[in-house]
C-alpha cells in the first residue's frame, strides 16, 4: 500500500486525529483507490499516514460504522463487499430517513442550516458535468448530508451519513448525464424550496419521490455495470 494515499493528504495533518485518517480512507474508498477487498493493516496504514496506529484504529472503527469497512477479530480490516441486494436495501432505508429528514428540516427553519442547503446546491450545480463521478457524487452527498443537518437532530445526521456513505460508493462508479443532472437538480431545488417554505408534507412527498427515481436509475446502472 505504499504511498498509495499520499496524495489523498490535504495540508498538514488534521490527519494525526482519527478524523483525519478517516477522511483519508474514506476518499479513498469512495474514488475506488482501495477497492471492495482490500486488506487495511493498521501497521501498514499508520506508516504510510505518518500518524500512530491509534488513530488508525478508531478511524476504522468509525468506517465500520458508516458500513465501508469490516472488521474481522483477531485479523485485519477489508473494505467491505456491499452486494446489489444491500445497496437496494439502503435505498429503501433512505427514503424514509431522508423524506422524514426533509420534513423535520421544513418545521425546524433553523436559518443557518437552510443556508448551507442552498450553499451545497449552489455547488452542485456550478460543478455540473464537469466534476469527476466522484466530485458529482461527493456533491450530491453534500446536499443531503445538509438537509438531515438542518433538521435538527445528531443522532438522524448521524444515521443519514451512514447509509449516504454506502450509496455514494457506488454512485461514484458513473457519471451522470446533462439530461439525469438536470433532472436531479430540479428536484433537488424543489425539495429546498418547500423545506425553506416550511411546507413540512410537501417536502417529505417531493423527498420520497427523488430518492425512488434516483435508486431505480442508480440500482439498473450498478447491475450494467455489474454484468460488465
Amino acid at each position: 500500500m505504499a504511498d498509495l494515499l499520499g496524495g489523498l493528504i490535504d495540508g498538514p495533518m488534521a490527519m494525526r486525529t482519527s478524523e483525519g485518517v478517516a477522511q483519508v480512507l474514506r476518499k479513498a474508498i469512495l474514488g475506488g483507490v482501495l477497492a471492495p477487498g482490500s486488506p487495511l493493516r493498521e501497521r501498514e496504514l499508520a506508516k504510510e499516514l505518518g500518524v500512530s496506529r491509534t488513530p488508525v484504529r478508531e478511524a476504522l472503527f468509525t468506517l465500520q460504522g458508516e458500513g465501508l469497512v469490516d472488521l474481522e477479530p483477531g485479523r485485519f480490516a477489508r473494505v467491505r463487499r456491499v452486494t446489489y441486494g444491500d445497496i437496494a436495501q439502503i435505498f429503501s432505508v433512505r427514503r424514509v430517513l431522508e423524506a422524514h429528514a426533509a420534513a423535520s428540516a421544513a418545521l425546524a427553519q433553523n436559518r443557518q442550516g437552510l443556508d448551507r442547503v442552498a450553499d451545497a446546491l449552489a455547488a452542485q450545480q456550478r460543478l455540473g458535468t464537469d466534476g469527476t463521478s466522484l466530485e458529482q457524487a461527493q456533491a450530491d452527498l453534500a446536499f443531503h448530508e445538509a438537509i438531515a443537518a438542518a433538521a435538527g437532530s445528531q443522532l438522524l445526521l448521524t444515521l443519514v451519513r451512514q447509509v449516504l456513505a454506502v450509496t455514494v460508493t457506488y454512485r461514484s462508479r458513473y457519471k451522470y448525464s446533462s439530461a439525469t443532472l438536470k433532472r436531479a437538480l430540479k428536484e433537488h431545488t424543489a425539495v429546498l424550496d418547500a423545506i425553506a417554505s416550511g411546507k413540512s408534507e410537501r417536502a417529505e412527498k417531493l423527498m420520497m419521490s427523488h430518492i425512488e427515481k434516483s435508486s431505480s436509475m442508480a440500482l439498473e446502472r450498478l447491475k450494467e455495470l455489474d454484468d460488465a
